[in-house]
């Protein structure tokens, strides 16, 4: 792996992975399905240090409970048994994401860029493409709004797309 400059020689890059990278996958969707699923199994390759949330596991079971009850609750214990740290959503999350929600008003996508600032992760895979480019765009607005509160590291979060994954998935290799 190439190294994150802002971490220790070797460690990997820690990448938060959002929930429509999962639900991609598992609905085999016809445009985004297997550029999803090589995600999936890049995650248990340890490609990177993966990063996921119960909020994902909340989202997983509200969105596809709606098509069908059973897909959704064998995705959440799929979504539970994945080998990454799974951070908790916590008071000081919900503080700090109403106050990104507050600046640039990305509902829960403030709860995911909290998780990911209170923990120093600077890549989030996702296809929703624009709250996570404004959250991008933002982040200086953001950094300088939470500073004084928050002790946060990263410069920038960078967004990785489906699309564009297997050119950053090269760029990091060795």
């Amino acid at each position: 792996m190439r190294l994150n400059s802002s971490k220790n020689p070797g460690t990997k890059i820690k990448t938060y992975i959002d929930t429509n990278i999962f639900v991609y996958a598992i609905l085999h969707h016809p445009k985004y399905g297997e550029l999803c699923a090589e995600i999936l199994k890049d995650i248990e390759k340890k490609i990177f240090e993966t990063y996921g949330s119960l909020l994902v596991a909340i989202e997983l079971l509200g969105s596809l409970s709606r098509i069908n009850p059973y897909i959704a609750r064998r995705a959440v214990e799929d979504y539970l048994s994945i080998d990454m740290i799974l951070l908790n959503v916590n008071g000081e999350a919900i503080r700090l994401a109403s106050i990104i929600n507050e600046k640039i008003n990305v509902k829960y996508d403030a709860v995911h860029a909290a998780l990911m600032l209170l923990n120093n992760i600077p890549v989030i895979i996702t296809n929703d493409i624009n709250d996570w480019k404004r959250i991008s765009r933002n982040f200086t607005k953001i950094i300088d709004k939470v500073e004084e509160e928050y002790a946060v590291s990263i410069n920038k979060i960078d967004v990785i797309t489906p699309y564009n994954y297997k050119k950053w998935k090269n760029s990091i290799a060795i």
